[in-house]
């Protein structure tokens, strides 16, 4: 294995790390009051942020009005973002049995609400970039590469992870000399 092959390997796996969305920073993040960058990044820490035994991330997760706080908001501030989220259809929430919770009344009358973020947004954005070149360029679609799921106990042999990161750098640098 080379210094290099290893470099990939170990970029790969970045623990103590949250995926956010490339479209929040590329389109959306500029659009938003710093509330709402602060509420959504909250949500996406709760829900993209852990992993479940298998490795998937939580879809939704129940957060209490209280633990906005430690993002440094008052509740009014929390509620404004909420409600800017939700129009801008970034996040939805929904209360234990999966009813959606729009507004700020139905939310007051719910014992626990589930934060989730959009699978939409993207497409959104990207018809919304149509128009400005600029964030168009930014939003190349990406496609995940399908890879064997092996259970904790498993390990993948080494050959075929490096033959699957070989190849995924390889498309990689084709998608990057399409952009030009």
């Amino acid at each position: 294995m080379t210094s290099y092959q290893l470099l990939i390997l170990i970029a790969m796996k970045l623990n103590n790390t949250t995926p956010v969305p490339n479209i929040f920073f590329d389109s959306l993040m500029a659009d938003l009051s710093s509330s709402s960058i602060r509420v959504y990044l909250k949500i996406i820490r709760n829900t993209l942020g852990w992993r479940d035994e298998n490795g998937y991330p939580k879809k939704r997760d129940w957060i209490s009005h209280s633990q906005f706080s430690k993002v440094g908001l008052s509740n009014r501030s929390v509620t404004n973002a909420l409600d800017e989220l939700i129009e801008k259809k970034l996040i939805f929430l929904t209360d234990f049995s999966g009813n959606l919770l729009s507004t700020a009344k139905q939310r007051k009358q719910a014992q626990r609400i589930f934060y989730s973020i959009t699978n939409n947004f993207e497409n959104n954005a990207l018809t919304n970039a149509k128009t400005d070149k600029t964030k168009a360029q930014n939003l190349r679609p990406t496609k995940e590469i399908s890879i064997p799921k092996y259970n904790a106990n498993e390990r993948m042999p080494d050959q075929i992870r490096m033959r699957q990161i070989i190849q995924e750098e390889s498309q990689k640098q084709a998608r990057r000399d399409n952009w030009s």
